[in-house]
């Protein structure tokens, strides 16, 4: 008989904190553990009465590390694989690219 494995219950906790992050910063393995650092690109005036300078490189923050195991790693692709392939349906082809007309 199959060995069925069953899917765990997940209880959210609400006070966990969300991050935000749009620049990935690094990524490196070290045989344990897959590590990604996440951070925030800021561009502040010197002033609060002025401008951002044009050409002026951001600042980014780092935000987030995150330490996953090799077969947490590996669920994360396959889910963001997911989530690509859905983006990449949803989007018009973009100008001048090839489409499939069958």
């Amino acid at each position: 008989m199959a060995n069925i494995q069953q899917k765990p219950n997940i209880e959210d906790d609400p006070s966990v904190l969300e991050i935000y992050g749009n620049k990935l910063v690094s990524t490196s393995f070290d045989r344990g553990a897959v590590v990604i650092t996440m951070g925030t690109a800021r561009i502040f005036p010197e002033r609060i009465d002025e401008m951002p300078q044009q050409g002026q490189p951001p600042v980014i923050h780092v935000t987030a590390r995150l330490a996953l195991s090799p077969s947490a790693a590996v669920e994360l692709r396959n889910a963001l694989d997911n989530i690509l392939g859905a983006i990449r349906a949803a989007s018009p082809p973009a100008a001048g690219s090839p489409q499939n007309i069958n």
